[in-house]
C-alpha cells in the first residue's frame, strides 16, 4: 500500500507519525505540511484547504492511505479525501480539534477525551521502539556508558526542556541535579541524556553539581545514546515536560519515575492522572521507587486498528 505521511514539523508529531506509517508499509513518503500564511493559521478549519490546493506536492496520483499528524496536516488529510472521491483513505493522529467525521480513522490519546464512532483512544501514544532496537542499542553503547566492574543500579535520566505549559527554569534544574547527586552519592551510576528543548545551562549545572561522581551525560554532541539509555536502565527519571518522553520510558519496563514540573496544563495533568492510578508510573521526589514493571506498548494495538478499518473501506 501506498501511504503518504504529513506531519506538522514537530519532533514529537515526526515521531508518532513515522512509527505508524512505517509499520504498515515499506512504501511511504514524508512531508511536512509547510502552510504559508493565511492558511497555516487557519488550519485546521476547512479554509486552510486553498493553501493545499497551490502546493504541488499534493497532486495526482494519489496514495491509498495519508496519515496526518498535528493541526497544520489536517487541510492535507481533508484536501485529499476530496480530491480522491474518498479513495484515499485518511488516518489522522492526535486530536484533531474538527469533527472527526472529516477523517476515515482517528487515533488520540485518552487524556484529549476525542469522542467519535471512528475513534480508538489509547492511554500511551505510538513509538518506533521494539525489544530488538533496544537490545541493539544497548549491546552498541554498552562499553562507554556502563564499566566493565559496576555492581550498582543504572539510573537512565531523560531531560526535556521549556514548553508552553512548563516553564522549567533553573531552579528546578538545580533541585533536580540536587537530588540526582544523592543518587550518585549511594554508588547509582546515572545515564543522562538532555533532548533538543533542554537549555544549555542544563547541562552546566548538572556537570557542576555532579562533579567527582559517576555519570554520563549526553547533551546534543555526537550520536544520541537515548535508546540505550532505555534498554541498559534499571531505573527510570523523566522530567514531566514530554508526554512522548514519558510514554516512551514505559516501554523500557523498568520503573518510570516523573520529575513534575511547576505548571499547569489539564490535558497533561489528565495523562499523568491516568499513569498514576494504573502504577504506570510514580513521582520522583528524590528517592529511588521500585515496583513490578511491564512494558507498556500501545502502538501495535493501534496499527491493528488501522487496518482493521482499512480493509472495510476497501471492502465497500
Amino acid at each position: 500500500m501506498k501511504i503518504w505521511g504529513v506531519s506538522n514539523g514537530s519532533k514529537g508529531s515526526d515521531v508518532q507519525l513515522e512509527s505508524i506509517a512505517r509499520a504498515l508499509s515499506q512504501d511511504v513518503t514524508f512531508f511536512h505540511a509547510n502552510l504559508s500564511f493565511p492558511w497555516s493559521v487557519l488550519a485546521p478549519y476547512k479554509f486552510a484547504e486553498f493553501g493545499v490546493a497551490l502546493d504541488e506536492r499534493f497532486k495526482p496520483p494519489f496514495p491509498d492511505m495519508i496519515i496526518a499528524c498535528g493541526r497544520r496536516a489536517v487541510p492535507v488529510a481533508r484536501h485529499l479525501k476530496r480530491r480522491s472521491a474518498g479513495k484515499c483513505f485518511t488516518v489522522y493522529l492526535q486530536n484533531p480539534i474538527i469533527h472527526t467525521k472529516a477523517f476515515d480513522f482517528v487515533w488520540a490519546p485518552t487524556h484529549d477525551e476525542v469522542k467519535g464512532n471512528n475513534v480508538i483512544t489509547t492511554i500511551l501514544g505510538p513509538h518506533g521502539l521494539s525489544s530488538e532496537i533496544l537490545k541493539r542499542e544497548s549491546s552498541i553503547w554498552y562499553d562507554k556508558l556502563i564499566s566493565s566492574d559496576f555492581q550498582g543500579k543504572c539510573v537512565g535520566v531523560l531531560i526535556g526542556g521549556p514548553n508552553k505549559y512548563y516553564n522549567f527554569d533553573i531552579s528546578e534544574v538545580q533541585e533536580l541535579a540536587v537530588n540526582l547527586l544523592s543518587l550518585a552519592q549511594q554508588g547509582h551510576r546515572l545515564l543522562i541524556s538532555l533532548s533538543s528543548r533542554s537549555l544549555q545551562d542544563y547541562a552546566d549545572i548538572i556537570r557542576q553539581t555532579l562533579a567527582g561522581h559517576d555519570y554520563y551525560l549526553w547533551h546534543g554532541k555526537g550520536d544520541n545514546p537515548y535508546k540505550a539509555i532505555l534498554g541498559l536502565a534499571d531505573q527510570l527519571i523523566v522530567t514531566g515536560d514530554s508526554v512522548n518522553m514519558v510514554g516512551e520510558a514505559c516501554f523500557a519496563g523498568v520503573p518510570v519515575q516523573v520529575y513534575f514540573l511547576r505548571g499547569h496544563s489539564r490535558r497533561f495533568n489528565r495523562f499523568y492522572k491516568q499513569l498514576l492510578a494504573q502504577d504506570y508510573i510514580k513521582p520522583f521526589e528524590g528517592n529511588l521507587k521500585s515496583w513490578p514493571c511491564e512494558s507498556r506498548n500501545a502502538t501495535p494495538e493501534i496499527i491493528l486498528k488501522i487496518l482493521d478499518a482499512y480493509h472495510l473501506h476497501q471492502n465497500k
